[in-house]
């Protein structure tokens, strides 16, 4: 007779959920055979049986609560008979062997604004229960006209629509230069059309149970907000620079970097000019870290999570553009690893795409300090007693005022600023 327990994912693992079963008492199983689902704080995985035989007593039915190391069922060999019902409890373990279940997973849509990055995702969980059907093809750009981002921007400003210009880039893709050298004949240029409204809900009361994730999410803010003692930095850049290097290695290298991807090597770079905002709080020490991971917020239907980039000081900005988007289809799917979201030294969070302009973050222990990250805007200012247009960006650093002090954080922010002002230092 062989056990199913409730593994261990992770060191802050102290419980799970049973999210439904693929077998029920009396089923044969397999060896390798799924047999149930599971959801941790971070993660939904399948439970493999171990040997060939039959389910024998169901301990933990869909929806309950087992500790790390609890007797979720039992499999029963050849000749086997099932023991008096009863819930047993296991000492916790390091790691009980489980194997996952290998889904077909879907590409992820990287969505990024003009201004910032935002992961968004919606995919539904995979049900087991039911029958497959096969994934209907991506529409591509939906019909709209190919055109590089810097072009929609002039052509916004501009008030140019671009279904009037002419594209001469690669494939009849519409670039700056068609935009800068259209001359409007017929039409008239078009007014933007205002944001559309998300649809009406049905409201109604009913009572949503908690998940492991949202459990996590509560316990680790009260964490974070009662015992440590936060204070603010806000600093505003000028990310003009910035986004004209994007548009230019974009083009050039034919891939779509967001300005987030910017942004976390630009902050793991300052970083190594001031290891001890790259530092864990301890009641006994202060730990400065001799690695630089940054942890990334990332949105999704139960929560928010934090994959990590890790030794992001030593990484292209490419190189971080494809691990975010890889780190996002794992979270998407539920199917990140301990190693994915455990380990962070610093922690990024941004809302650009949104329009948020500013906020505060909560850090997230036990790091001492979390980059807050701002839509940026086209704006008026003064250079050289001259009035010019320049795209600005406000960041806002959460500070644990333990380890780091308001000159430190203050020196981190200018250290930062020449990275994210003189971009050209990030592809050195």
């Amino acid at each position: 007779m062989a056990e199913i327990i409730m593994p261990k994912m992770g060191d802050a693992m102290t419980e799970g959920k049973v999210v439904r079963w693929y077998k029920k008492a009396g089923d044969a199983v397999k060896k390798g055979e799924p047999v149930l689902e599971i959801e941790t704080d971070k993660v939904n995985l399948d439970l493999e049986a171990e040997q060939d035989g039959t389910l024998g007593d169901v301990a933990a039915e869909a929806g309950k609560m087992v500790e790390v190391g609890g007797v979720l069922a039992t499999i029963l060999g050849a000749g086997e008979k099932a023991q008096p019902k009863k819930v047993a409890s296991v000492p916790a373990v390091e790691e009980a062997p489980a194997r996952r279940a290998i889904d077909k997973k879907d590409s992820i849509k990287h969505s990024t604004g003009e201004y910032g990055e935002a992961i968004d995702m919606k995919a539904p969980r995979v049900d087991r229960t039911s029958a497959t059907s096969n994934a209907t093809p991506a529409t591509g750009d939906n019909g709209r006209r190919r055109s590089s981002p810097l072009a929609r921007k002039m052509a916004r400003e501009l008030g140019v629509s671009i279904e009037q210009v002419q594209g001469s880039g690669p494939g009849g893709r519409i670039v700056a230069n068609d935009i800068k050298n259209f001359k409007p004949s017929a039409a008239a240029p078009q007014k933007a059309k205002a944001p559309s409204l998300p649809p009406v809900q049905q409201l109604e009361t009913k009572e949503i149970p908690l998940t492991a994730m949202r459990r996590t999410i509560a316990k680790r803010l009260a964490e974070s907000t009662g015992p440590i003692p936060h204070f603010y930095l806000t600093a505003e850049y000028d990310v003009t620079n910035l986004l004209s290097l994007r548009e230019q290695i974009n083009e050039i290298e034919g891939i779509k970097t967001s300005v987030n991807d910017f942004i976390v090597r630009a902050a793991a770079l300052a970083l190594r000019h001031h290891p001890n905002v790259n530092a864990s709080w301890g009641d006994e020490a202060i730990t400065q870290h001799g690695e630089i991971h940054i942890g990334i917020a990332v949105s999704t239907p139960e929560g928010l999570i934090t994959p990590i980039v890790r030794d992001a000081d030593q990484k292209s900005v490419t190189d971080i553009s494809n691990e975010v988007r890889a780190l996002a289809d794992k979270a998407k799917n539920r199917k990140l690893t301990p190693n994915d979201y455990q380990g962070s030294t610093f922690t990024i969070s941004n809302l650009g795409a949104w329009g948020i302009e500013q906020f505060t973050a909560i850090i997230n222990p036990p790091n001492v300090a979390i980059l807050a990250i701002g839509a940026a805007s086209a704006q008026p200012v003064v250079i050289d007693r001259q009035v010019v247009i320049r795209d600005r960006m406000k960041v806002t650093m959460s500070c644990d005022h333990r380890v780091v002090d308001g000159a430190l954080g203050a020196e981190y922010l200018r250290t930062l600023r020449s990275y994210i002002e003189q971009p050209v230092r990030l592809v050195l």
